[in-house]
């Protein structure tokens, strides 16, 4: 049986993407390029491109079915467990849509652990680019208060973030409330709550993950259809990062920051009683999600870093 220390090795040197033959195929596969403000389109803030993606044994008739998936995840070593206690990374598996089949697995446990497979990287994968976005944000405006001035290609980068999270343009201190990430305990409890844990039509058919509405093609329908999960995943943070039912999660998120104290999705959740017509028992529906599936342990899980940095830290 393979150590914690192995698991650690292969999900770093290995699990950094699905390698799909053809253009056709169920799932895509990752390390997309980092999404930048409209008025912005190269260079990446951080100096970054996206890495090639590489094999890591899995095949794309596996992919077509829950069960083949879950064999899958189990013969890469990718398991729960060892992310919970900080044992392995997450590899970066940024599957485009949840099984078809996912509510065909018999065994309740094991359809849960294969969604949250599914989603923790998509989660990690959104997270890591509002980071980077939120890094270079703070290294721009502690330049402004030095007195230092900035480039062009830096005030049209700003507007553009001001513009895309909704903001009035110099309102820093209103971006930094917004331009933040959101735990993955929170959003894999509301992923779970909202499409019965993947099983739900909705997903399958719009990668909708968190039951967002508006802006939908589809006029008999007020729900919105997405060409990923990712591109869910991403709409569901910046809904949070921007609506202004959700000011209360951004005021605590920017609490514990000047606490000092990590993100806690359970905590976060009290916000979030707008996000439902059942108020505060979809509050408490979602906390007990994140407690009773041990949700809080994935707040410190990170995604396998990319191979350009794996090999050069190696170097």
């Amino acid at each position: 049986m393979a150590t914690g220390l192995d698991r650690s090795r292969l999900f770093s040197t290995l699990c950094l993407g699905v390698l799909i033959a053809g253009t056709g195929g169920l799932y895509g596969s990752v390390l997309q390029q980092k999404a930048l403000p409209s008025a912005v389109l190269s260079p990446s803030p951080t100096g970054l491109s996206p890495d090639r993606p590489m094999g890591v044994g899995i095949e794309e008739e596996e992919l077509g079915s829950a069960a083949r998936l879950d064999r899958a995840f189990h013969r890469i070593g990718y398991q729960l467990e060892a992310i919970r206690e900080g044992e392995a990374d997450v590899p970066r598996l940024l599957l485009k849509k949840v099984p078809h089949d996912l509510d065909d697995l018999s065994d309740p446990d094991q359809r849960k652990a294969l969604f949250l497979r599914v989603m923790l990287p998509l989660v990690l994968a959104v997270n890591e680019e509002i980071a980077e976005e939120r890094a270079h944000l703070e290294a721009l405006l502690a330049r402004k208060a030095a007195r230092q001035s900035l480039t062009r290609q830096d005030r049209l980068w700003l507007a553009g973030l001001a513009e895309r999270y909704d903001v009035e343009d110099g309102d820093t201190a209103q971006l930094l409330a917004r331009v933040d990430a959101v735990p993955p305990s929170l959003a894999l409890a509301q992923a779970a709550e909202e499409t019965g844990w993947g099983t739900s039509r909705l997903v399958r058919r719009s990668r909708n993950l968190f039951g967002l509405t508006g802006e939908s093609d589809a006029e008999s329908s007020p729900m919105r259809r997405f060409g990923s999960l990712k591109e869910g995943v991403r709409a569901y943070i910046d809904t949070l990062n921007t609506h202004p039912a959700y000011a209360g999660l951004r005021r605590a998120r920017q609490r514990a920051h000047a606490n000092g104290r990590p993100l806690d999705g359970h905590q976060l959740a009290e916000s979030l009683a707008a996000y439902s017509e059942r108020g505060q028992a979809y509050v408490g529906t979602i906390r007990s999600l994140i407690r009773r599936n041990d949700l809080v342990a994935f707040d410190h899980a990170r995604l396998a870093r990319p191979m350009r940095q794996h090999l050069a830290a190696a170097n």
